[in-house]
């Protein structure tokens, strides 16, 4: 019988161990299946940064725009939602030279009881982009107020609004939220708001069905005299620094109702 010796033995040993692959180390390509643990680190790297990353810059996409041009429709997307913030704790930047507001209107000169197409423009006059914070409540407001040659409310009903009818309460006030859209450098967001050369006056009978936020429900009742009004929209933006007369969130035009 062949004996190996003890020197022949260790030779054997240290040969078969040199030829393995090392712990943990990559195997062999003779198995196209096989994969390294660095490989399958790689895999889930690219798993998170594939479906998930995917998503979530679809969803960054989603809210971002050269040329957005139904800014409302854009801010009630979940998408937009930044997780947690609340718009009082939202900074409030000087933007002067970076953010430019403007309202128009088509046309400009209306019959009493006309309406109005209202255009208003939030224009980034930067190179960069320039990510804007809006308020939501669950959804952005764009409201209409009309002040006459005095500078007073002219679509106001006069005197405070009458109790709401017995079991007519408002709902609970929605939860105020943050709603971002980034505008390219150079582009512009837009947003249309309709308005009517109309007096107001309380609507006791839908205090049930209007959320707290809009205020004491009104309807319409008879038209606006004839004169100049100057309209604002106040918009729902929020992180910028601006006067008491909100020149920013509220662009004004002057509109005249006449014949």
């Amino acid at each position: 019988m062949h004996r190996l010796t003890k020197t022949g033995l260790c030779l054997s040993i240290l040969t078969a161990a040199a030829m393995a692959p090392a712990c943990g180390g990559k195997k062999t390509p003779d198995d196209p299946t096989a994969k390294s643990s660095a490989d399958a680190g790689d895999d889930e790297g690219s798993d998170e940064s594939g479906d998930g990353g995917a998503e979530h810059a679809a969803k960054k996409d989603a809210c971002n725009g050269f040329d957005i041009g139904d800014l409302e429709d854009l801010l009630a997307k979940s998408d937009c939602e930044v997780p947690d913030a609340k718009p009082e704790t939202v900074d409030n930047p000087d933007m002067k030279g970076k953010l430019e507001v403007t309202l128009t209107a088509s046309p400009t000169r209306v019959i009493p009881g006309g309406k109005v197409d209202l255009l208003v423009t939030f224009a980034n006059k930067t190179t960069e982009p320039l990510p804007l914070s809006f308020r939501i409540d669950p959804l952005a407001r764009f409201e209409t107020e009309a002040y006459d040659a005095k500078k007073k409310r002219a679509d106001m009903p006069a005197g405070n609004p009458p109790p709401p009818p017995k079991g007519h309460s408002a709902p609970p006030p929605a939860e105020q939220k943050v709603a971002r859209v980034t505008v390219a450098p150079n582009g512009s967001a837009r947003v249309r708001v309709p308005w009517e050369a109309v007096k107001m006056k309380w609507a006791p009978d839908k205090v049930r069905g209007t959320a707290v936020e809009r205020g004491y429900p009104r309807v319409p009742a008879g038209n606006l005299a004839k004169g100049k009004y100057t309209v604002k929209v106040i918009t729902p933006l929020i992180g910028v620094y601006e006067g008491g007369d909100h020149e920013v969130s509220a662009p004004a035009l002057e509109i005249e109702v006449g014949q």
